[in-house]
């Protein structure tokens, strides 16, 4: 008997980034939830997260095996998308993971049709080309200094595999900066700086490394539940060239843990 199989390029605009949803491991919760029947008469889903030039990342394969009616998103799940998506939920599907697809995930890019093309459809009528096969490793591309926004997960992978994301680290390498760790269990800010030979990727190794850099505040906070760090998002808030003394960077990240109290209400000491 053959097999009803839809594919579905994931990417919502009610302030909620899938890709950080898949991060942060809420993304198979999230999928199963949908206001209209998406997955009616359906044995596997094809999931996808779109991704710049109308493409789309594979994740997975998954296997439908129920349907239940919903009224709404439940209000004891504490997740990030809670009240921004699937508030108005009808259906929750009961998906499970197929392995043996580990291989291809967040490495298979697809490229989608047009921009009007639904969502979520049928992938015997609607064929998909496939137009790359990213590196091992590989996490994804660098998106400009102050468009830097990587949960610890991800700045971890980065460090480790420097020939899979190699325009990283010639790219954090290349500059000083002032940067910023904001830890959204709570919003606490930490801001910090980073000079020497090795530019930014230096002082963001050390935190690949142990989650907290040495910072006296985040070693407090990782004592008393290691798995935070998971919460840790680094970005990036301004940019300066190596040639600069310590003295001068130094300079510069006071004005903005000034700017944002970082030290009177926030993480730096």
């Amino acid at each position: 008997m053959s097999k009803s199989i839809k594919i579905a390029r994931h990417q919502d605009t009610r302030g909620v980034d899938v890709h950080e949803l898949l991060a942060k491991n809420e993304f198979d919760l999230y999928q199963s939830y949908q206001e209209k029947n998406q997955f009616k008469d359906c044995d596997f889903i094809v999931s996808c997260l779109g991704i710049e030039n109308n493409q789309a990342l594979f994740v997975g394969v998954y296997e439908v095996n129920g349907v239940h009616k919903v009224n709404g998103f439940p209000h004891d799940y504490e997740v990030s998308f809670r009240g921004k998506a699937k508030v108005n939920s009808q259906y929750r599907y009961d998906l499970e993971k197929i392995e043996g697809f580990e291989d291809f995930e967040k490495r298979l890019v697809i490229r989608w049709n047009n921009v009007a093309q639904a969502w979520c459809m049928k992938i015997d009528t609607n064929e998909k080309e496939v137009v790359q096969l990213l590196p091992k490793g590989y996490v994804r591309d660098f998106p400009g200094y102050l468009d830097v926004n990587l949960f610890y997960s991800e700045l971890a992978a980065i460090i480790a595999d420097p020939d899979a994301n190699a325009v990283w680290h010639k790219m954090l390498s290349s500059v000083a900066a002032v940067y910023l760790i904001v830890d959204t269990t709570d919003g606490m800010q930490y801001v910090g700086s980073a000079s020497g030979r090795e530019g930014l990727l230096g002082r963001w190794r050390q935190y690949a490394n142990n989650g907290h850099g040495a910072n006296r505040k985040l070693m407090e906070l990782l004592k008393k539940d290691p798995n935070r760090v998971d919460n840790f998002r680094f970005t990036i808030l301004q940019t300066l060239p190596n040639t600069l003394t310590r003295n001068e960077i130094i300079k510069e990240e006071y004005k903005y843990m000034n700017k944002l109290g970082s030290r009177a209400h926030g993480l730096n000491n």
